[in-house]
């Protein structure tokens, strides 16, 4: 039930010595390296990630490192080209159940074709990084606002009018494989739970695409809702928390 979801809770507690020892050696292995945080929850990011393999964190934090002097600070002061800005929809509204933040991303509606056809690819990756960047500060007031850590997100992607026509176009499947590798090889434990609703029948086909270029941890938060989901999504988000249009009262 709600109550008892185990999906994003505190990483640290009840954690063992050996995972404990473990935290102080990863710590203690990029102390040479600049890092934007150094609390023990962002080192639990990347042995989590890894299934607490020190050796294969370690790899991992030290080339996200890498990635952020490269990637991070060019895009501080960049401003998205306009058709991006504009018709590129999602944004955060409410809470879930257990008081982590909810995105909400109109996937369904999107022109894949359209925007691969009028900006840069480095600009949708761009835009990516830019929006998790957003997340973790986000994430980090939320967690001083409430007083107890909040590490993650929970996302509800609409996929009304998603279909083939619109949606398979190679190249822009391909960018978007490479946008979710990127995302999960720099960002990892960021997602709570992925919640699809109004998924057409090419739903799976279309999933099928991508899926094999996500972790199968990360495979494990998606929930996808059937014709009910009005009543279904209530279990993961209450009414007064989720838009009219999602069945709430908002």
């Amino acid at each position: 039930s709600a109550t008892n979801d185990l999906l994003g809770a505190d990483p640290l507690i009840g954690l063992s010595p050996e995972k404990k020892e473990l935290l102080r050696r990863l710590r203690e292995s990029v102390a040479d390296l600049d890092k934007p945080d150094d609390s023990d929850y962002y080192y639990s990011r990347w042995l989590i990630a890894r299934k607490w393999n020190l050796e294969k964190a370690e790899n991992l934090l030290r080339t996200h490192l890498k990635f952020r002097k490269e990637n991070i600070d060019p895009i501080r002061d960049w401003t998205p080209p306009e058709v991006l800005r504009k018709f590129f929809p999602g944004g955060f509204f409410g809470e879930d159940r257990q008081g982590h933040p909810v995105w909400y991303d109109n996937f369904g509606n999107l022109d894949f074709r359209g925007f691969y056809l009028s900006v840069q690819k480095e600009d949708l990756f761009k835009l990516k990084i830019k929006h998790l960047e957003e997340n973790m500060r986000l994430l980090k007031e939320y967690s001083e606002r409430k007083g107890k850590y909040i590490g993650c997100v929970t996302s509800v992607i609409d996929m009304e009018n998603l279909s083939f026509q619109r949606h398979y176009h190679r190249p822009s499947i391909q960018t978007i494989r490479e946008i979710v590798s990127v995302s999960e090889a720099n960002y990892p434990e960021l997602t709570k739970r992925v919640i699809i609703v109004k998924a057409p029948k090419i739903f799976p086909a279309a999933y099928n695409l991508v899926k094999h270029f996500m972790d199968k941890y990360t495979r494990q938060k998606i929930v996808v809702l059937g014709g009910n989901w009005k009543e279904e999504i209530q279990k993961y988000i209450a009414p007064d928390q989720l838009p009219e249009a999602y069945g709430g009262t908002r």
